[in-house]
C-alpha cells in the first residue's frame, strides 16, 4: 500500500514538473524582431518605379523558423510573394525588390506585410507592414514629343484633306518607343481627339486661335511654369492649382496642361509657333510640343 502511495506521489511530481517545464518554455518564447532598412513603414512611388528595401529579422532568444511576405495591391492579395519556410538561425536579411506596374493609377495602395515566427514551441509571430502609395514622380521629364516641324493642329476651316484639325496625345510612342502619328482628321472618332481647333472665325487666325476637345479633355493655362524642369508631380500640381476649362485661348510661348479625357492623365503642351497664312487661304496652324506626365 505504501508502495502504491509512493508511486502516485512520484507520478504527480513528474506530471507537475512536465507542466511547469512546458509552461516555462511557452513563457520564454520570444517573437523575432523585424526592422526595415531604410527605416520607415511608408513610401511614395510612381508607376514604373522600383520598390527596394531590406527586411532584417533577428531572434534574440530563439532561432527564426520562417519568414513570409504577402503583397496586396488595391485589395488583390498575393499571399506567398516571398516565403522562406526554414530559416534555422537567429538573424536573416531578406531583400525585397518589386517594380510598380506602369499602368497602375495614382492613389493606388500596395502593402507588403512581413510575418516572422521563431522555432520556440508556442511562439507568437511578429508582423510589420510597408505601405506604398502611388503618386506622380518628382523626376524631371527629359524628353518631349515634337521637332522643328511637328506636331501641328490646323484651323478647322482648312479645306485641305491633308491638314489635321485635331490631335491625339496618347499613345505618344509605340511598344518600340517609336513616335506614333497623333494627327486626327474630321472623319476619325471623336474619342481620339484630345485637342481640336475650335476657332470661331476663319480670319484672322493668330488673334483668335483656341482649342477644345471632342472627348472631354480639360485645359489649364499656366503662368510662370518652367518647361525645362517639368516633372509629373509639378505638372499635376500646377493643373490642380488652376481652373480647368473646356476651351483654351493662347499665344506663342504659352504652356497648357491637358487633362486627357478628364481621366487624370496629363500632358504639358508648349505653344511653339502660330502660323497665320492670311485671308488668301485657310491653311493656318499651331505648332507645339508636349511632355506626358506618366
Amino acid at each position: 500500500m505504501k508502495s502504491l502511495k509512493s508511486l502516485f506521489i512520484l507520478a504527480v511530481s513528474i506530471i507537475s514538473a512536465f507542466v511547469l517545464t512546458s509552461s516555462s518554455c511557452g513563457s520564454t518564447c520570444v517573437a523575432p524582431e523585424i526592422v526595415f532598412n531604410p527605416s520607415g513603414t511608408t513610401l511614395t512611388k510612381a508607376p514604373g518605379e522600383v520598390v527596394a528595401f531590406s527586411i532584417v529579422v533577428t531572434g534574440s532568444a530563439d532561432n527564426i523558423k520562417s519568414i513570409k511576405v504577402s503583397k496586396s495591391s488595391n485589395g488583390v492579395l498575393q499571399a506567398d510573394f516571398i516565403s522562406i519556410p526554414s530559416v534555422g538561425e537567429k538573424g536573416k536579411t531578406v531583400a525585397l525588390v518589386d517594380t510598380i506596374p506602369s499602368s497602375i493609377t495614382y492613389g493606388s495602395v500596395i502593402t507588403y506585410t512581413v510575418t516572422a515566427v521563431s522555432d520556440c514551441k508556442d511562439a507568437t509571430a511578429d508582423t510589420k507592414t510597408m505601405t506604398v502609395t502611388i503618386g506622380p514622380s518628382s523626376t524631371i521629364i527629359p524628353d518631349s514629343v515634337g521637332n522643328n516641324s511637328f506636331p501641328r493642329v490646323y484651323s478647322r476651316w482648312s479645306l485641305s484633306t491633308l491638314n489635321n484639325s485635331a490631335y491625339q496625345l496618347l499613345p505618344a510612342l509605340d511598344k518600340n518607343n517609336v513616335p506614333l502619328d497623333g494627327r486626327r482628321f474630321a472623319s476619325q472618332p471623336n474619342d481620339e481627339k484630345d485637342i481640336r481647333d475650335t476657332i470661331l472665325i476663319k480670319d484672322p487666325f493668330k488673334a483668335n486661335v483656341r482649342w477644345g476637345s471632342r472627348n472631354g479633355s480639360k485645359f489649364v493655362k499656366l503662368v510662370g511654369f518652367n518647361w525645362a524642369t517639368a516633372s509629373p508631380q509639378g505638372i499635376i500640381a500646377a493643373y490642380n492649382s488652376g481652373t480647368p476649362t473646356d476651351i483654351v485661348t493662347f499665344t506663342t510661348g504659352d504652356l497648357i496642361v491637358v487633362n486627357i479625357k478628364n481621366k487624370n492623365t496629363y500632358a504639358l503642351v508648349k505653344i511653339k509657333t502660330i502660323v497665320d497664312t492670311g485671308s488668301a487661304d485657310d491653311e493656318d496652324y499651331t505648332q507645339f510640343s508636349y511632355k506626358l506626365a506618366q
